[in-house]
């Protein structure tokens, strides 16, 4: 357990599994606060002491932890919440909002029956099973195929190329990214971008010179001052604490 805290995640089945990242439970030895890495995606979290979403984040913060014990949450991977809910994310981008904030009228009721159970198995059992009643499929849209656009690049396409590939325009893209995930086209990109980063150094951490290169970074100072601005932190102090499972694979 490192500063207090252990972690236990479970996929989410087959027929959430490109939905839902994962179930994830936080134990708390004592108060203390909970790193949040900027990766896109977003996160509900419930606790005994009550709920929010977390919206997409543009730059690392942390999640206080005011009492020791259990705290589970849910991860979506980028633009599924729209399967779900009817939302405008772009309302709360770089905040964390009650989760009344949710158009639903049990959720109150999720998170009651997640407590009863004190085993994290069941509670995810419990929090996919009511994830699968509400679940409304959605059709695969030109924005989509903009998402698996930038996750291939590792988050180098220009937004101009990307509204090329899906036929849409720059302006049109952007207000669904805002709408979809919280975050323009642009710094959505650059997340990923910085997430690839991540990976990279520590994968490699002597060799930020060619990745600064390969993902279109002027030279190395100018990847250093981006993944700073985002991450608040050196790489060498990041890397002692949490970093984001979603692109760290």
């Amino acid at each position: 357990m490192r500063f207090g805290l252990s972690l236990e995640q479970l996929p989410a089945c087959a027929a959430l599994g490109h939905i839902v990242h994962s179930y994830l439970q936080v134990t708390a030895s004592h108060p203390t606060p909970y790193p949040v890495m900027p990766d896109g995606t977003q996160a509900v979290f419930i606790s005994p002491y009550g709920a929010m979403i977390g919206g997409a984040q543009s730059r690392a913060c942390d999640v206080q932890m005011l009492h020791a014990g259990d705290y589970f949450g849910i991860r979506f991977y980028p633009g599924t919440l729209r399967h779900f809910f009817s939302l405008d994310l772009s309302e709360i981008t770089d905040q964390f909002a009650d989760y009344k904030y949710l158009p639903s009228q049990d959720f109150g009721d999720l998170h009651n029956r997640l407590y009863r159970s004190s085993r994290f198995s069941e509670r995810a059992e419990i929090c996919e099973q009511w994830l699968l009643r509400h679940y409304k499929p959605q059709t695969l849209t030109p924005f989509d195929h903009a998402l698996s656009l930038i996750y291939q690049s590792f988050g180098s396409i220009k937004v101009s190329q990307l509204a090329g590939e899906v036929g849409w325009s720059s302006r049109h893209l952007n207000r669904l990214f805002r709408q979809y995930t919280g975050l323009s086209t642009k710094t959505f990109a650059q997340t990923v971008r910085i997430q690839y980063v991540c990976r990279q150094l520590f994968v490699a951490p002597g060799n930020s010179l060619n990745t600064a290169h390969d993902l279109g970074f002027f030279d190395q100072p100018h990847l250093l001052n981006d993944y700073k601005k985002r991450l608040l932190s050196s790489p060498g102090l990041l890397f002692d604490r949490f970093m984001s499972g979603f692109y760290n694979r």
